[in-house]
């Protein structure tokens, strides 16, 4: 029972963390509570049932980000289905589960084999859910079957981090010049549907933008806004260490004192510690003494 119960943490991870659609979050709160009540009352297959619908939120909202990257195979398969509009993530549960998951496997380059696994999953959850007249699967089997759909949720996972750093890349690339604030990154969280693990990937991402030496006005705020997105992943996820701090020394890398800015069809030179005061330093004024002290040090405030 405790065993079981925790799936349902594991999954929250690969879920979206929040949607901008207040009934969605309901209709997440109301399958986990499906889950976890019939668990309680041992009606095990009514409680795959409700876990399985989680899983197909996940196959949804890996396909939508695809799509948003681009993603050809995705792309086709919703050209090709014109009668539906596809404005969120649940608009794919108009495919057929089996199609939805043979063209996610298909798309990430999965064997044949995870083709009949995957099918199996959804030819399970139409057993419990149709009156056979018995009930087709105990304890050890729901356990099996929840236990292989976690499974799958990793190795998906593991697939859409190529995209996940592109993603990356583009961000940094195209919003640069944005004054980004806290609630901003909130909605991209929402708009990308991202989970807790895609964030966690996102945050240990290693651009080459980030090693690079030159320091251009783009170049400086391409790695101060990549410092905030990660102070607002920190909020997201369990880290074990502040992300924020430990990123900071990639802003130093042969920073010049003064940098060109363009303003208003002019150029003017600023300081780099006004740059810092504007962005950073609201940030690291909140933080606990230690590791206010420790980023003061890596920025050189004061030197």
């Amino acid at each position: 029972m405790i065993v079981m119960e925790n799936y349902l943490d594991q999954l929250r991870h690969y879920l979206p963390i929040q949607f901008s659609d207040e009934e969605a979050n309901d209709y997440i709160t109301y399958l986990e509570g499906a889950y976890i009540e019939n668990l309680k009352v041992e009606k095990y297959q009514f409680a795959f049932i409700a876990f399985h619908i989680l899983n197909m939120i996940v196959i949804y909202k890996i396909k939508w980000f695809l799509s948003k990257q681009g993603n050809p195979d995705i792309l086709s398969a919703i050209k090709n289905n014109k009668k539906i509009s596809f404005n969120n993530l649940f608009d794919f549960s108009n495919f057929h589960e089996k199609e939805s998951f043979r063209l996610l496997l298909n798309t990430l380059e999965f064997h044949g084999n995870d083709f009949k696994k995957c099918d199996n999953h959804v030819d399970a959850r139409n057993q419990c859910s149709h009156a056979s007249g018995k009930i087709e699967y105990d304890k050890k089997g729901i356990d099996f079957l929840i236990d292989d759909e976690i499974k799958y949720m990793e190795r998906l996972q593991k697939k859409i981090e190529p995209e996940l750093n592109k993603f990356l890349n583009q961000f940094l690339e195209e919003k640069w010049q944005l004054n980004y604030i806290s609630k901003d990154f909130e909605d991209l969280f929402k708009e990308k549907y991202f989970s807790i693990k895609d964030l966690e990937t996102i945050s240990t991402t290693d651009l080459p933008l980030f090693k690079k030496k030159f320091n251009s006005e783009k170049n400086i705020k391409q790695k101060i806004r990549y410092l905030l997105l990660i102070f607002e992943i920190q909020k997201k996820i369990d880290a074990d260490k502040n992300l924020f701090l430990d990123k900071l020394p990639i802003l130093m890398i042969d920073l010049p004192k003064t940098i060109s800015v363009e303003k208003d069809g002019y150029v003017e030179e600023i300081t780099v510690d006004k740059i810092f005061e504007d962005y950073l330093i609201p940030i690291i004024s909140n933080f606990p003494e230690e590791d206010r002290i420790n980023s003061e040090k890596i920025l050189k405030l004061g030197a």
